[in-house]
């Protein structure tokens, strides 16, 4: 990982209320591992703004369709769907390594 680098991860969902639970957890776990990152959530219909500052977006599950759309109007943002039995068990552990991966941290 780049030293200094403060990573900006943003999560991109419908409803927000797994979400900020999972932002919250991923944080956590972030500090623990020494991680230097920021992680948010914002709605898919807000992905113009999260985009504007974010190095990885991860999207939710129910919003996977909207990955390819992402992927080509911002393609200098490192984006993917978040697995579905990662999000639905709120494994930050695992969400947050998939994020580290993305943008190429290791």
């Amino acid at each position: 990982m780049v030293q200094g680098k403060v990573r900006r991860i943003v999560l991109l969902c419908s409803a927000g209320v797994s979400t900020n639970l999972l932002v919250r957890r991923m944080e956590a776990e972030a500090a623990r591992l020494g991680y230097p990152c920021s992680v948010s959530f914002y709605p898919v219909n807000e992905v113009q703004e999260a985009a504007s500052f974010a190095d990885v977006m991860l999207l939710a599950p129910q919003a996977a369709s909207n990955l390819p759309e992402f992927q080509v109007k911002y393609p200098n943002v490192k984006s993917a769907v978040i697995p579905k039995d990662l999000y639905a068990t709120i494994d930050a552990d695992k969400i947050l390594d998939l994020a580290q991966k993305i943008a190429g941290d290791y």
